[in-house]
C-alpha cells in the first residue's frame, strides 16, 4: 500500500494543516550538490495553496518566512513521520486574487541550509578562538650560489632549488671577507663569434689559470691552445688528430681579461678566412646560510647587516662553501625545447648530467648570466648528512588543530551543527590514514607567523571562510563534507563514498534490483535496463596542481597525466589551494616573496607528546629530495588523486602506473519502486554492477524512483 501525505503550513508560531493542490508529477528530487558528495532532496512541482490556506498566507508581513512540511504515513494515518521540510516567501509565489490561490514550489529546508548559506561569510579566526597548538619543526640550512655582477642568486635545500633577488656585487674580494662566499670554481670560456672556412666548434672551456700558463682546451675534433712564452703569446686553433694549427695569432702581450682576438690562417693548411674568439671568465661563489652557530667543529658569521640579499629575518649566520665539485659548466644544447631556456632560435639548454660521476640531477645556476655555456649546480654527497647538522629545531607557538578552526566556523553558521577531532567525525583525518596508514593531524597558521618566525606577537588577525577550508580538503586530499542525521559534520575521502560508506570490508549495497522483481513478470527491476553512456566532458586529460605563494618543484608536485585516447584531451584540471601554501622550508628562507595574506598548512605527527612536522624522502630523477612537511606536499599529496582517475593508466613524473579506482562515468538512467527512500550514500546493483547515485526522483504519488546511477568507467 502506497503512503499517505499530510501538510503542515507555519509563519512562525502560527502553524495550521494546510491542503495544496498538487499534480501527480510531484517528487522529491535527490541530486548530488556539485562538487560535493552529499544530496538534498527539493520539491519537483507545485502546490497551490486556495481559498483558507491562501488567506493564511496573504494576512502575513510581507517579509514572513513560510515552513511547509510534508509527513507521510505508511499505516493509513495512524502514525506520522516527516518526510520532507521547506521554505517560501511570498516574493516565490504566483498569487491570484480573483480565484484566491498562490501557487508555489517551496525550497528545501533540510540540515545543510545553515552550513551553506554561511559557507562564503568571513570571519576573523583569531577572534573565533579556536584550540592553539603548538608544533615544532626546524630551520634548515640552504646553500647560495652566486656569480658576481647578477641580480639574482639560486638557492639550494635538499634536492630543492629557487632564484632570490639580490644586489648585483663584483668585488670578489667583498663577497669574500664581507658577505662571506667561497670561490668554488672559475672556468675560462672561449666563445667562437666568427668562423673560418671550417666548421669549427663555437666555444671551448676549460680550467681557468694565471695569464703566464699555458693551457690547451679540446672540443670535439678541434683543439683551442694557448702558448705562453717568455717574449711571445700564441693563441691557436689546432686539429686534434694531428696537432696542426689551423688558425693563430701571436702577440708580445696579454691583454686583461675579457678581450678579444683575431686569429689569422695558416694557409699551409689549407685554410681560409679569419676566426674572431672572445677570452673571459666566469667565477662561481657560494656560502652556507643557517641558524647555528658551530656545527661541525665549525662556527659560523653573523650575516652582515647591508649583505647581498634582504636581511633574512629567520636566519642569523653563514659560512663560507668550499665544495668545487658542485659546480658545472656545460656546452650542451638541444634543438628541442626544454624547461631551461633558449639559447639562440633552435637551440635549448640541457640540464647537466653525468651518470659516470654520479650526478643524475643539477639545478641552474644564474640563468640570466648564460650565454653559449650554462652554469648548473649539484649536492655534493656531504651535503646530506651536513644538511641535518646544521638544521636548528624551534616552537612555532600559534597553530590551529583543523578539527578547532572547523568547529568554531560551525558554531558561528550552523550551531546545530558540530564537528570534534574524533573518528566519529573523520576516520581520514582523525584516525589511523586509511590510505595512507599514517596519523596526521593537520593545522594551520596565519602565514605570518611563518614569514616572520621570531615574532614577538602572533598573527592579530586572520580573515577565512569555511568555503576556503573544506576547498582545501577537496582539493588537497580528494576529501568531502556531508552532515549526517546526528548533525554531524562529518569529512571523509572520495574512497569511502565510492564504496558506499565504508573504506574496509565489503562495498555497502543498499539496494539489489537484480533480485527485487517486478510483480506482473516475475523479472527483475534490472532486467532489460543495461542501457549507459559516458560523460566524457569530466574526463580530464591532465591534472596540475598549485598553491596561493610560489613553493619549490615538489611541493607544486608534477601533473598527473592520464594515459588513455578516450578522455577529453581538451580538458585539464588545474588543481589551485586558495588560501593556502605548505612548503615551509621555501617560508622560512625566502620571507619576502611570500604574501601575508592567508595560512600555513601543516601536517603533523605526534611524537612524544608533541606535534612535529615530519620529513620525507622522495626519490626524483635518481636525486634525492628530502622535504619537511612533506605529508602536505603535492608530491605525497597525489596519492590521493589514484581513487577516482578517468582511466586505469597514468603518467607521474614520466613513471606508468595504474591507479586503485576509475572515475564513474557511466551512466545509466533506471526506474523502480521505493516505499521508503534509500541511504543515498549507499550503492546500488544492477546488471551493470554497483553504481553511486548521481540523482533520484521519487515521485509522491506512484512511489517510483527515476534514478541515475554511475558506475567505473571502464
Amino acid at each position: 500500500m502506497n503512503p499517505i501525505y499530510k501538510f503542515q503550513l507555519s509563519a512562525g508560531d502560527d502553524t495550521r494543516q494546510a491542503f495544496p493542490v498538487y499534480k501527480d508529477d510531484l517528487a522529491i528530487d535527490y541530486e548530488l550538490e556539485q562538487n560535493q558528495e552529499f544530496y538534498r532532496g527539493k520539491l519537483s512541482g507545485k502546490l497551490t495553496f486556495q481559498k483558507d490556506d491562501y488567506l493564511f498566507i496573504r494576512s502575513k508581513v510581507f517579509d514572513t518566512q513560510f515552513d511547509v512540511v510534508i509527513s507521510i504515513s505508511y499505516n493509513g494515518g495512524q502514525t506520522w513521520d516527516t518526510y520532507w521540510s521547506g521554505q517560501f516567501w511570498k516574493t516565490d509565489c504566483e498569487f491570484n486574487e480573483d480565484d484566491q490561490t498562490a501557487i508555489v514550489t517551496p525550497e528545501v529546508n533540510d540540515r545543510y541550509n545553515a552550513v551553506l548559506a554561511g559557507m562564503e561569510k568571513e570571519y576573523d579566526l583569531i577572534e573565533s578562538a579556536p584550540v592553539i597548538q603548538p608544533v615544532k619543526l626546524d630551520k634548515r640550512p640552504m646553500i647560495q650560489v652566486y656569480v658576481p655582477g647578477q641580480t639574482v642568486i639560486g638557492c639550494f635545500l635538499s634536492g630543492m632549488w629557487w632564484e632570490q633577488d639580490c644586489e648585483a656585487i663584483d668585488d670578489e674580494t667583498a663577497l669574500n671577507q664581507t658577505y662571506y662566499f667561497h670561490k668554488n670554481k672559475t672556468q675560462r670560456i672561449i666563445d667562437v663569434l666568427e668562423e673560418g672556412s671550417l666548421d669549427i666548434p663555437d666555444v671551448f672551456m676549460g680550467k681557468a689559470i694565471v695569464q703566464t700558463e699555458s693551457f690547451e682546451f679540446t672540443s670535439g675534433a678541434y683543439k683551442f691552445r694557448y702558448v705562453a712564452g717568455s717574449n711571445t703569446f700564441s693563441w691557436q686553433i689546432v686539429r686534434a688528430s694531428d696537432n696542426t694549427i689551423l688558425w693563430f695569432v701571436n702577440r708580445t702581450t696579454v691583454p686583461a681579461l675579457p678581450y678579444e682576438l683575431t686569429l689569422q690562417p695558416n694557409v699551409a693548411a689549407g685554410v681560409t678566412g679569419n676566426v674572431k674568439v672572445y677570452l673571459h671568465d666566469i667565477s662561481v661563489f657560494a656560502r652556507y646560510v643557517t641558524d647555528v652557530e658551530q656545527a661541525l667543529g665549525l662556527t659560523t658569521s653573523p650575516i652582515p647587516d647591508n649583505d647581498i640579499v634582504e636581511n633574512n629575518r629567520n636566519y642569523s649566520r653563514v659560512i663560507r662553501y668550499d665544495f668545487p665539485n658542485t659546480i658545472f659548466f656545460s656546452d650542451m644544447l638541444s634543438i628541442t625545447p626544454t624547461q631551461w631556456g633558449i639559447y639562440q632560435p633552435g637551440q635549448y639548454y640541457v640540464q647537466y648530467t653525468n651518470p659516470i660521476a654520479g650526478i643524475a640531477e643539477s639545478f641552474p645556476v644564474a640563468r640570466s648570466a648564460w650565454g653559449r655555456v650554462s652554469i648548473w649546480f649539484a649536492f655534493d654527497a656531504f651535503d646530506w648528512l651536513a644538511e641535518e647538522s646544521w638544521r636548528k629545531e624551534y616552537t612555532l607557538k600559534d597553530a590551529f588543530p583543523l578539527w578547532s578552526v572547523i568547529s568554531v566556523l560551525l558554531a558561528k553558521v550552523a550551531p546545530g551543527v558540530t564537528h570534534d577531532g574524533t573518528t566519529d567525525y573523520s576516520q581520514f583525518l582523525y584516525g589511523t590514514n586509511p590510505i595512507t596508514n599514517i596519523n596526521q593531524r593537520l593545522l594551520i597558521t596565519p602565514k605570518s607567523n611563518l614569514i616572520s618566525a621570531q615574532y614577538d606577537q602572533p598573527a592579530q588577525k586572520a580573515p577565512i571562510t569555511l568555503k576556503v577550508v573544506t576547498d582545501m580538503l577537496r582539493d588537497c586530499f580528494r576529501c568531502y563534507w556531508f552532515i549526517d542525521e546526528q548533525n554531524r559534520f562529518r569529512v571523509e575521502h572520495i574512497s569511502y563514498f565510492m564504496r558506499g560508506g565504508s573504506y574496509t570490508g565489503r562495498l555497502v549495497i543498499g539496494m539489489d534490483l537484480t533480485k527485487q522483481v517486478v510483480t506482473r513478470n516475475g523479472k527483475p527491476w534490472s532486467y532489460a535496463a543495461n542501457q549507459y553512456e559516458f560523460d566524457k566532458p569530466e574526463m580530464a586529460a591532465r591534472y596540475q596542481f598549485g598553491w596561493m605563494d610560489d613553493v619549490t618543484e615538489l611541493f607544486d608536485g608534477y601533473p598527473i597525466d592520464i594515459v588513455s585516447k578516450y578522455v577529453n584531451s581538451d580538458n585539464i584540471e588545474q588543481i589551485d589551494i586558495s588560501q593556502f601554501t605548505s612548503d615551509v622550508d621555501y617560508i622560512l628562507l625566502n620571507p619576502s616573496e611570500i604574501s601575508k595574506d592567508g595560512f600555513v598548512l601543516l601536517g603533523a605527527q605526534l611524537t612524544g607528546g608533541e606535534y612535529k612536522l615530519p620529513y620525507g624522502n622522495f626519490m626524483i630523477n635518481y636525486s634525492e629530495h628530502i622535504l619537511q612537511n612533506a605529508w602536505v606536499a603535492f608530491i605525497y599529496l597525489q596519492q590521493y588523486y589514484m581513487f577516482d582517475m578517468p582511466a586505469r593508466n597514468v603518467e607521474i613524473n614520466g613513471v606508468r602506473q595504474q591507479v586503485y579506482g576509475i572515475k564513474k562515468l557511466k551512466t545509466q538512467t533506471i526506474k523502480f519502486p521505493v516505499l521508503t527512500e534509500p541511504d543515498m550514500l549507499n550503492l546500488i546493483k544492477t546488471g551493470l554492477g554497483n553504481g553511486t547515485i548521481q540523482k533520484m526522483s521519487v515521485n509522491l504519488s506512484s512511489r517510483n524512483a527515476n534514478t541515475t546511477l554511475k558506475y567505473d568507467t571502464e
